[in-house]
């Protein structure tokens, strides 16, 4: 931890490592400082918090921009005197129609169902945790509503898709006007506000006052790590508990999840999103109808045709997140887990630090999912043009979704147990 100044309430009060499982003294932080492992760097907690009114204020103002995002027109165009609008709901809608509802609940699921969740969750929990009149369902609802927003967090992908949309009108701004309405603009408001949510959430833990339960912490002894004490550190509230506890005594998460951190499953799910990537570049992703004429359009292809047309910037974010970054990943992860069995003290740190960049920019793949989505969505004016889902986006879709599992699944404890041997 960064800071050495200990309270006596304190003294006894650990927390463990989710990223190494290093056991360290939960100490008292000013408003500037935080509390790092001293082992790997992982930030265990901010002293810099914001206010519960204010998170729950500006997480109620992006639910309203949410709902107004959705209750009027997105994106309008025309082309060849035909003008056409869309809505955000429609971005899922059309994929439906279109038979693509593995396509449709994806999108619907990332861009709004549970980015509505994830917000009214926080607004529930943090508007109660300084009820005095608290009970123990209203907590254990807390707790869970607590847990179920961390689970949320990795598939919070409004911002995906709002760059999504910047290039889908960049790929039809030369063939028709676009007219960016009401429904675009809420939605930039709405992830941003979204966006301040979660960083200020992270730095504001409330399991404290969560807490009503009879049952004591197990004594945990900072500067090992929690297995060799015979302890298991709880990767949601960083909580000590013993090897055999069903769930955490904190946040009440279930600890038994050992079948989902080894590597057979990294692996399984690697390789399941290295096969889908095949077909994902083989296949055409979507496909265009202008005039009568089908245009079938490859992931490579629509790189193409955007840097031939003068946008290299773009043609530039789509290759890397549509295909450097799934080859890299699969490729990333299968190399860390040969690796986690030759591991120093010198070489572990920029390994994690590589995992880290890896998993954090996996999600940024799904921009091809959404650029699909929203020109499917606006661009449906029959022979004289139209936008068709290709066979190859499901299947990228799959790779994205399969490799985001793999990184989740990848324990990276296993790098400093071996570097320790």
């Amino acid at each position: 931890m960064t800071s050495s100044r200990i309270t006596q309430s304190e003294k006894n009060d650990v927390v463990g490592c989710p990223q190494c499982d290093w056991v360290s003294r939960r100490v008292v932080l000013a408003g500037n400082e935080r509390a790092e492992c001293p082992r790997c760097g992982y930030i265990l907690e901010h002293g810099k918090k914001t206010e519960h009114f204010t998170l729950v204020a500006i997480a109620i103002a992006a639910l309203v921009m949410l709902l107004a995002s959705l209750s009027v027109d997105f994106i309008r165009y025309s082309a060849a005197g035909v003008e056409q609008s869309m809505t955000l709901m429609d971005a899922a809608w059309q994929l439906s129609y279109f038979h693509e509802k593995v396509l449709a609940v994806l999108v619907l699921l990332t861009v709004i169902l549970i980015p509505f969740i994830y917000l009214l969750s926080l607004i529930w929990v943090y508007s109660h945790t300084k009820n005095a009149a608290w009970n123990t369902a209203r907590n254990l609802g807390s707790l869970y509503l607590l847990r179920l927003t961390e689970h949320l967090k990795p598939w919070l992908m409004t911002d995906v898709f709002l760059l999504g949309t910047l290039v889908a009108l960049v790929k039809i701004s030369s063939l028709a006007d676009i007219r960016l309405l009401e429904g675009f603009w809420s939605f930039s408001a709405f992830v941003v506000l979204l966006l301040f949510v979660y960083e200020r959430a992270k730095h504001t833990p409330v399991w404290r006052h969560l807490i009503k339960t009879s049952q004591s912490a197990p004594d945990g002894k900072p500067g090992m790590t929690a297995l060799e004490q015979g302890l298991q550190t709880c990767p949601v509230c960083y909580a000590l508990n013993s090897q055999n506890a069903d769930t955490c005594y904190q946040c009440t998460e279930p600890q038994k999840t050992s079948w989902w951190r080894r590597p057979g499953t990294t692996v399984a799910l690697i390789t399941a999103g290295a096969i889908m990537l095949i077909p994902a570049h083989w296949l055409p992703v979507m496909e265009t109808v202008r005039f009568g004429s089908d245009q079938p359009s490859t992931i490579i292809g629509g790189v193409t045709e955007l840097w031939q047309s003068g946008d290299k910037p773009i043609a530039a974010i789509v290759f890397v997140a549509s295909l450097v970054i799934p080859v890299a990943k699969v490729l990333v992860l299968i190399t860390l887990l040969i690796l986690a069995r030759w591991q120093t003290p010198q070489t572990v740190r920029h390994r994690l630090i590589l995992f880290k960049l890896t998993d954090w920019i996996g999600r940024w793949s799904m921009i091809d999912i959404f650029v699909v989505a929203i020109l499917v969505a606006l661009v449906r004016s029959g022979s004289v043009m139209s936008v068709y889902p290709g066979s190859a986006a499901v299947s990228f879709a799959a790779a994205v979704v399969l490799t985001m599992l793999a990184a989740m699944s990848f324990d990276t404890r296993l790098f400093w147990r071996e570097a320790d041997k």
